[in-house]
């Protein structure tokens, strides 16, 4: 057997999602999953429950694996929210429960002049927890990629000082406005290098509140854009791998989000893979899109398959649900989005 052939059919998990993240060539495109991945199923077969899996280290490991071991997805994926570095910086949490993830309640910031990094940022809230699971994942999982998500730069901001607040700021005090946001990736830059630091190989900075359905395309590439840009740079430089996730239909500022410099683009089903490969090339890699809320929790298994085959001939490169799994989507369809490709 050649050399190379044999290499590639001792890839590990863990070899095939960072090596079809970073383009490279692979035995085959991986399942996995950038965003959310915590379900009821998954809860109440590994007995780690929300909301202690928000805050238990071992709870959230448990959880953050448990669609690889129920299900085969190519990975181990925590926390299960977008509120970890907002509350460290001193916002309001609902922890939720069942099937309600953690929402912020009300925003830190009253004064948006007077938003700082706080002393001792990491060891605030929920972050050591993450950081722990992070650890635990790693050590017990080293074959798996160990991928944690983040709230981004933009959508951070909106916690500590209100979205529309924030929005309506762009227009006269756009000044301020960058200040918070340059804050706020001061903190997304400190958080990830020490994950990456606690073994995470793959940063996932989540910034929904930048998509075009809720900002101008000019204002992510004048606002939004650089500071992207400045957390890519940092998670490669410590080593990691970045992949970037923002909902919605994303095709006005796509070629912007090719020009951060992250390794990948994790895309919602609202994207036409085929026009977006056409438009930004081979690199970035794409990651997506299989439809979370449509067909991945209301579908049944065949439509899953049919619409997973669809994303693998269009070139997808990492085959993954496009958004957050809704807590409710069923293990079958999850095993069927895996079966399309294993």
């Amino acid at each position: 057997m050649p050399p190379l052939i044999a290499w590639l059919y001792l890839l590990t998990p863990k070899d095939r999602v960072l090596s079809a993240l970073r383009g490279e060539r692979v035995d085959r495109v991986p399942v996995s999953a950038v965003t959310q991945v915590g379900t009821v199923e998954a809860m109440a077969k590994t007995q780690a429950f929300w909301p202690d899996a928000h805050s238990d280290p071992e709870k959230m490991a448990a959880l953050g694996v448990s669609l690889y071991r129920l299900a085969g997805l190519e990975a181990a994926r925590i926390p299960f929210c977008l509120t970890v570095q907002a509350e460290a910086m001193g916002c309001p949490v609902d922890m939720g429960k069942g099937d309600r993830p953690p929402t912020v309640v009300a925003h830190s910031q009253a004064q948006i002049d007077q938003v700082a990094l706080p002393p001792g940022y990491l060891d605030r809230g929920r972050i050591p927890m993450v950081i722990r699971a992070t650890e635990l994942l790693r050590s017990r999982y080293p074959d798996l990629p160990v991928m944690v998500g983040m709230e981004g730069p933009f959508t951070l901001a909106g916690h500590l000082v209100g979205i529309e607040r924030l929005m309506l700021m762009t227009i006269r005090q756009r000044e301020t406005v960058m200040n918070v946001v340059d804050i706020c990736t001061k903190a997304s830059v400190e958080y990830a290098r020490a994950l990456i630091d606690a073994g995470a190989d793959v940063i996932v900075p989540c910034d929904p509140s930048a998509s075009p359905e809720l900002m101008s395309p000019k204002d992510f590439s004048s606002m939004v854009k650089p500071k992207l840009q400045e957390l890519a740079q940092a998670i490669s430089k410590r080593g990691g791998i970045g992949v970037l996730h923002i909902c919605g239909r994303v095709q006005r500022i796509m070629k912007d989000m090719a020009e951060t410099g992250f390794d990948s683009l994790s895309i919602e089903e609202k994207v036409d893979l085929s026009a977006a490969k056409a438009l930004i090339g081979p690199k970035p890699t794409l990651v997506g899109n299989v439809s979370a809320a449509n067909t991945l929790f209301l579908g049944r298994p065949e439509q899953v398959r049919e619409e997973a085959k669809k994303a693998l001939a269009a070139g997808v490169d990492v085959l993954a649900p496009g958004c957050g799994i809704a807590p409710r989507t069923p293990l079958e369809n999850i095993r069927a989005l895996v079966g399309t490709s294993t």
